[in-house]
């Protein structure tokens, strides 16, 4: 996984239906045992089951030595990995093959090979046009130019407009939709990622790559309590990998912890340049309503929370302290604080013990949010 975060079930999105053979590309191999190995390894592939997908596609070169589709995606699948000696190991004999009992798609896909073959990093782009021309209603043609488009071209809009196509062929995909939440995630547009993966869930709820694509959505998408809850889904589904991207997301909660957790020791110090510095240059800070700081809200940026907030506390209380803090990861980026104030009002010696919370909001490691909670009776009355 990768800063911006993609699954293997990109790469590798394949259809889902095996029965219609008006959404495949069509193959030249006649052994019926060989095709058959085939569409299982593109049904393993569809839910990113890779293994499997590299075993069924072994398997059936074994079975035919001739069937040049499986060359072709298992070339196709090492050079999007980056793997090109091993792409070079499929590549070579699927051109042994004799091109004149080859179909329209091997011959294109043929010529792909041959440009990969004088060079592992050429861009196919023009191949897969070509493939979408020759069969303009053919599902499996879309996927196939999308996913080159994404990991080969490296031009995400290019491969959007070939997943946009496919979903209007095959509306029924759920990898389709998975692949689409991808590419918009890619391009920045997180609501329509969402839409696509929510569709993806809804078309195959029983795959656990479905929750893992979401989770990986909520994280990328700083979400963190709510890519624990679709990782762990996704795990308890049997996905072992998804376990891995759920201890991620709680190390980056609990550093959300560890930030707030500063920022009390911070001010328990009197260290007021440490507590402004975890701050968001944007931040929006509200005081509970009807406490006595209240009446600036929000106060918006660091100098302001500084100036309106404790530099009044410091003016106008003999001390102002912070006990019994407990911190709890919350859902939305976000840290709740329960504590206590214990303060002394100097012009009225007044003192106040009362229940208090504070919430946290965080991004990239910087508080952006903050909501006070507490007893703001005892407040108002200390400083009358």
């Amino acid at each position: 996984m990768k800063s911006m975060i993609f699954s293997t079930a990109l790469i590798l999105g394949y259809l889902t239906s095996l029965s219609a053979q008006d959404i495949y590309l069509p193959v030249s191999s006649k052994s019926e045992t060989a095709r058959a190995e085939y569409y299982k390894a593109l049904k393993a592939a569809e839910n990113a089951n890779i293994p499997a997908f590299f075993d069924g596609m072994k398997a059936t070169v074994k079975m035919d030595p001739n069937f040049f589709m499986a060359y072709v995606n298992l070339a196709f699948a090492e050079t999007a990995f980056g793997q090109y000696e091993k792409a070079a190991a499929y590549i070579k004999p699927a051109l042994t093959i004799d091109p004149a009992g080859l179909n329209e798609n091997e011959k294109i896909h043929r010529r792909a090979l041959q440009a990969w073959d004088k060079d592992p990093k050429a861009d196919p782009a023009k191949y897969m046009e070509a493939l979408t021309a020759a069969y303009p209603n053919t599902p499996e043609a879309y996927d196939l130019a999308a996913r080159s488009a994404k990991w080969l071209s490296k031009d995400p809009k290019a491969s959007l407009k070939h997943l946009l196509r496919l979903l209007e062929l095959r509306p029924d995909f759920g990898g389709g939709y998975n692949s689409l939440g991808y590419t918009y995630m890619e391009l920045g547009e997180m609501g329509k990622a969402k839409a696509a993966f929510e569709k993806y869930i809804a078309l195959a709820p029983k795959e656990p790559n479905a929750y893992d694509s979401m989770a990986e959505f909520y994280l990328n998408n700083k979400e963190y309590a709510k890519s624990v809850e679709y990782y762990d889904k996704a795990a308890a589904m049997g996905n072992g990998g998804s376990m891995v991207g759920a201890e991620r997301a709680r190390a980056v909660m609990k550093g959300n912890v560890a930030v707030v957790d500063g920022l009390y020791q911070a001010f328990a110090k009197g260290d007021v340049p440490a507590v402004l510095a975890v701050m968001d240059a944007n931040i929006v800070w509200n005081e509970a309503e009807n406490f006595p700081y209240a009446d600036q809200n929000p106060y918006k940026g660091p100098e302001a929370v500084l100036n309106g907030v404790f530099g009044r506390i410091m003016a106008e209380w003999e001390y102002w302290n912070l006990t019994d803090i407990q911190l709890h990861d919350m859902s939305g980026n976000m840290v709740l604080a329960t504590l206590r104030y214990k303060a002394k009002h100097k012009t009225t010696g007044k003192v106040i013990d009362s229940q208090t919370a504070h919430l946290w909001t965080l991004w990239d490691g910087k508080i952006v949010a903050f909501q006070q909670f507490t007893d703001t009776k005892q407040a108002a009355e200390a400083v009358k």
